[in-house]
């Protein structure tokens, strides 16, 4: 079966951390590129994080940095994820780099060339991708679909109304909403039911470096509790990509708030749908894809 061709933009992050891992180590998947962006750290963090992950999964996946700030409005971040973004790990210092030219130059020139379309997963803020139909909205038909982590429809984690990564950039996310090219939103609906902790990590641990960090980082993450199990929003973005029947979605016309005290909020409204959204998840069906996908995982 041919792979998957993606490139996932990304702001790590905790979750980010273990999306990625998740990522690469799924044979249905072609990671062809990661840029990112400002999110849950600033832009130097999450890039540094990026490079490190980079060199602690042993890949060699291109890295382009792309947006430090929202498109009309102060870069916001969250402490959720902790002072460095990744705390409670000791990651090596990498040895890759990025490439030198802007994320978005980066995608277009990728898109461009590419024989095949491109799916993009955003497990971060829209404004990378936002950016690039801004400048180069021919790109547009390039692009198979976008699988998103981010979004809700029964409320927010940042607000009452907003889900994090739409709230950090209301404005791209219009953008990419509005843009008719196909789309999945994975949001708070699913991923607040998407739990990993203690008794999923333990049976990997000793065979597994990657499972050591998992339990270290999950240990630091302020969105649940290991007994209980840590929220993995953005990892559920990679599982929909490979396995799409452990959620179900519905088609919707949903729209972006970008001002007043609802800012950051995915309403659905009545209309043409123009998304995909995720409305509920089979945890047990979760639960084991993570552990199959750990078991590939050194």
């Amino acid at each position: 079966m041919a792979k998957v061709p993606v490139i996932i933009s990304t702001d790590p992050g905790i979750d980010d951390a273990a999306a990625l891992g998740m990522a690469f180590y799924r044979p249905e998947l072609d990671v062809r590129l990661i840029t990112t962006l400002h999110g849950n750290v600033d832009i130097n963090k999450t890039t540094a994080n990026t490079l490190k992950l980079i060199t602690f999964y042993g890949q060699d996946t291109p890295v382009a940095r792309g947006m430090e700030t929202p498109l009309f409005q102060p870069v916001v971040s969250t402490d959720v994820h902790g002072e460095s973004g990744m705390d409670g790990y000791d990651f090596p210092e990498s040895t890759h780099r990025i490439v030198e030219e802007h994320a978005v130059e980066v995608m277009r020139s990728l898109l461009e060339s590419s024989d095949e379309k491109i799916s993009f997963v955003s497990i971060g803020p829209l404004t990378n991708i936002a950016m690039l139909f801004l400048m180069y909205p021919h790109i547009k038909g390039k692009i198979d679909r976008i699988v998103l982590m981010g979004g809700s429809l029964s409320g927010g984690n940042v607000t009452s109304a907003a889900e994090f990564n739409i709230w950090a950039d209301p404005h791209a996310a219009k953008i990419v909403f509005d843009s008719g090219v196909d789309m999945v939103m994975i949001g708070l609906d699913v991923t607040l039911k998407a739990l990993i902790g203690q008794e999923e990590l333990d049976p990997a641990r000793k065979r597994s470096q990657t499972a050591e960090m998992f339990n270290a980082t999950f240990r630091h993450y302020r969105d649940g509790d290991m007994e209980n199990g840590v929220v993995m929003h953005d990892m559920c973005a990679i599982t929909y990509l490979t396995n799409p029947e452990i959620f179900h979605v519905e088609p919707k016309r949903v729209c972006v708030i970008t001002e007043g005290p609802a800012k950051g909020m995915t309403m659905e409204i009545n209309g043409e749908p123009n998304i995909q959204v995720a409305t509920e998840i089979d945890q047990a069906a979760f639960k084991a894809w993570f552990a199959e996908t750990l078991e590939r995982m050194e």
